[in-house]
């Protein structure tokens, strides 16, 4: 498949942007746009913009892999060497896990050890901080945030804030805050933790805010920082360049499946391919039992093949809340440098730096949502958790895997570029998208609209259905009663902004794989660039087991219950079509004949696995039917043109014929079987009676048609059912049962008779062959059980007319073309 980022190779990469606008009532200084240098580093600028005396708030908007942790360290360094004045440095880390990172890489600038604090040590009556010239916390520490589980801070932290506090202050040392990761550290920044950031006020002389991907809560708590620094803001922000040298690979891995466990073979084959080729793996997963599910079983799936190349594999997961101090507590599931790490934990924060690596990401499959809350797991709060993932590989020549489902359609009318490159984008969105009908199709949002979006909700919706109320509170006299004042647009922002934004808008996370998709065609990530693309997962069936393998498909890959609601109350030919395309339209089909040979399942051309296919239908929707029943231990079966003529016909002859007069092609179907039942009733009528010394009285039919058998007035009906079961049904027309050989154009109507005749017998009939002893002595065919029609109620109905037309090229994919300078849609 042809790639389409080519055509976006000098597309601008957008970013959520911080400017002095956005902050009407604070002293913010013009924003200083600086530029990466030839490597893609930050540091030289940025430092040469920083003047460390001047009190205020740093904002600083830089990429990711532009080297932001090395210039906090430097940050920090500046501030230590500084001999004009004497500086406490706090760096405040949204994770523990960080802390020893950050540690050891200032250790490593030639800060002394024993200058250094750490957040674990806290409460170790032992290890003295008030002499520590940096000290490296979390923002949760540092705001007080007790976590789940704690009304308040330890009295040890408390104890370590407030000595630091009072000792800055009778010291006159002036304190350094840098707060890095902003992103993943807002949720510590409610109102009632807001206090414990004043008892620094008026030691307080530098904030730096670092991230790669603010949003509008940040801008929140950039507000609350620069507060207590004059209401001061400067903003560096580094110009988002694309270094080719330093991209890895990316690959995106589309899969349908409903559920992705250990033993998807999607997943497996990109694992096994990366191990086959001497990588390093890691495995990011969306969500904490997934990860297990992997690690867990060493001899099967994923699992299986990790362990063939790997003694350990490290589970980064855990239990705890991402607020809680989990520094001694978690050690064990920490990302390992060496080891292969499998989890949830390293989404951000974590640098990955091996050698000839293979990072694979697996995303939330299909229907993870709920209609008000996404369960997209690590990735629920939206595109940042993306962004901050895929950062995580820092070698260059890596790859990146994302294992995601098809993205859903997407409104191309809304791309923010030319008709050409829309054309561009959509030709290949076509190919891989989810083709299922969705009421909402994906839009193109720019990032920097969010405010405007948010803005709008809070008025007419969260407050605007309220303002009668609040009027009349606010009217009311309520001295003595606790305060009810309804939240601000800034705290409802701060919140819950980026949920709503992520829950309600597509684009923003709530199809995560669309916004991935767009991001891939259009080059908007800096450290990666698309190479390759699969969008047909291998199922792999075995001989002699495939209906055990349709149960696991059914099962894990199409969620049978919710298959059930959605189709069920579709005919049953719908039901089979519909389960029979998706097989089909997103999977690449394999048998095992053995074990060095799979041969490719292609459409009606794999005469057992359709009959297969249909017997599994019969055994999901009718399970009580006599041969659905025996097959309850899943083993295969044949599924036979006699089960499939004889249901049929039980069906046909139900139906009013009346209902179906604008439906030429059910119509059709329906005197069909109809035909097929009048000549099967023609030769049961005609069943003729004997009795001989040997065999005693038995019935029998000639083995030959009789005279007459199809006569003068009866030849354009039966000329029709012929036609209609050569051309037109799609399970003879295409041999899945044998039928057509036997009515080629050249043969005559005594031989299509003929052929008929005899499989009629064949269908209808357990016969024996039989040569009478009375004149003429002729070979009969003497009749040992009739087939009856079946209860209709207990098998297929695959005359009734699907709800939805499929056609024989169900895979079909809309067509854009460019119209007088326009992007049309085309179907084809």
């Amino acid at each position: 498949m042809a790639l389409p980022n080519s055509h976006f190779q000098d597309f601008p990469i957008e970013f959520k942007e911080i400017n002095p606008e956005d902050f009407p009532f604070f002293q913010v200084d013009e924003k200083t746009i600086i530029e990466p240098d030839n490597r893609g580093y930050i540091d030289k600028q940025l430092q040469s913009n920083i003047k460390l005396g001047d009190k205020n708030t740093v904002v600083i908007n830089a990429a990711v892999g532009q080297g932001k942790t090395y210039s906090i360290i430097e940050i920090a360094k500046r501030y230590y060497l500084d001999r004009s004045q004497e500086y406490l440095v706090f760096i405040a880390s949204p994770f523990v896990s960080l802390v020893e990172q950050y540690c050891n890489d200032i250790v490593c600038e030639q800060i002394p050890k024993e200058k250094i604090y750490r957040y674990e040590s806290i409460g170790q009556e032992s290890i003295s901080y008030i002499d520590k010239k940096i000290h490296i916390i979390t923002v949760n520490g540092l705001l007080g945030n007790p976590g789940e589980d704690a009304f308040i801070n330890s009295q040890a932290k408390r104890k370590y804030l407030n000595d630091l506090a009072k000792h800055c202050n009778d010291k006159n040392k002036k304190v350094v805050f840098i707060y890095d990761e902003i992103h993943d550290a807002i949720h510590n920044f409610k109102e009632e933790f807001i206090f414990n950031l004043w008892k620094w006020k008026s030691v307080i002389h530098k904030n730096f805010i670092i991230s790669a991907t603010f949003n509008e809560a940040s801008k929140i708590v950039i507000e609350y920082l620069a507060e207590l620094t004059d209401k001061k803001i400067q903003i560096i922000e580094s110009k988002r360049n694309r270094i080719p040298k330093n991209q890895s690979a990316l690959y995106l891995h589309y899969n349908p499946a409903k559920y992705f466990r250990h033993d998807n073979e999607q997943i497996r084959a990109v694992v096994e391919d990366v191990l086959e080729r001497g990588k390093q793996v890691d495995i990011l997963s969306y969500s904490k039992n997934l990860a297990d599910d992997i690690v867990n079983p060493k001899n099967d799936g994923i699992g299986r093949e990790l362990y063939k190349y790997y003694t350990k594999i490290q589970n980064c997961t855990s239990d705890l809340n991402s607020n809680q101090r989990i520094g001694k507590l978690d050690v064990a599931n920490r990302f390992s440098k060496t080891d292969c790490n499998v989890g949830t934990n390293f989404k951000t924060g974590v640098s990955i730096t091996k050698s000839n690596h293979a990072f694979i990401i697996i995303m939330p499959q299909r229907g993870e949502g709920m209609p008000f809350k996404n369960l997209n797991g690590i990735f629920s709060n939206g595109i940042i958790s993306v962004i901050q993932a895929l950062a995580r590989q820092r070698k260059k020549g890596g790859e990146i895997h994302i294992i995601l489902p098809p993205p859903e359609s997407f409104d191309y009318l809304t791309l923010p570029f030319n008709d050409e490159l829309k054309l561009e984008f959509a030709k290949f969105y076509e190919i891989i998208k989810d083709h299922s009908v969705t009421k909402e199709l994906v839009k193109y949002i720019p990032l920097n609209n969010q405010n405007e979006i948010l803005k709008e909700f809070y008025e007419e919706e969260y407050k605007g259905n309220l303002l009668n109320e609040i009027e009349e509170v606010e009217n009311s006299e309520r001295n003595n009663l606790v305060r009810l004042i309804f939240p601000e647009f800034k705290l409802f922002q701060l919140d819950y902004g980026e949920d709503y934004l992520a829950n309600n808008f597509k684009f923003f996370g709530k199809d995560l794989s669309a916004y991935i998709t767009y991001c891939a065609i259009t080059n908007q990530f800096i450290n990666c660039n698309l190479k390759g693309v699969t969008y047909k997962p291998i199922i792999v069936f075995k001989e002699n087991k495939i209906q055990k393998r349709l149960q696991h498909f059914y099962k894990m890959y199409m969620d049978a219950d919710t298959y059930q609601m959605l189709y069920r109350n579709n005919s049953d030919l719908g039901f089979y079509f519909e389960f029979r395309n998706n097989l089909f339209k997103n999977y690449r089909l394999k048998l095992n004949v053995n074990d060095d040979k799979y041969d490719t399942i292609k459409e009606y051309k794999n005469r057992n696995f359709e009959v297969q296919l249909i017997g599994f239908i019969q055994r999901i929707l009718y399970p009580n039917y006599s041969f659905s029943a025996s097959s309850r231990g899943f083993r295969d079966y044949e599924f036979s043109r006699k089960d499939y003529f004889l249901f049929s016909i039980a069906h046909a002859e139900r139906l009013d014929l009346d209902e179906f007069t604008s439906d030429e092609y059910t119509s059709k179907r329906i005197n069909a079987f109809r035909t097929l039942n009048y000549f099967r009733n023609k030769m049961i009528q005609g069943i003729q009676t004997s009795s001989s010394l040997t065999r005693g009285d038995y019935r029998y039919v000639f083995a030959t048609p009789p005279s007459g058998f199809v006569n003068e007035h009866e030849k354009i009906r039966f000329e029709s059912m012929i036609d209609y079961f050569v051309t037109q049904d799609r399970l003879t027309k295409n041999n899945i049962f044998e039928f057509k050989q036997r009515f080629k154009p050249t043969h005559t109507f005594k031989q299509k008779v003929k052929s008929f005749y005899t499989k009629l017998i064949e269908d209808f009939f357990e016969t024996e062959n039989y040569k009478k002893s009375t004149p003429p002595r002729r070979v009969v065919k003497v009749i040992n059980s009739i087939h009856e029609l079946p209860n209709q109620e207990e098998v297929l109905d695959f005359v009734s007319p699907a709800d939805i037309l499929f056609s024989d090229e169900y895979l079909e994919y809309n067509s854009y073309e460019i119209v007088d300078g326009k992007l049309i849609h085309t179907p084809i």
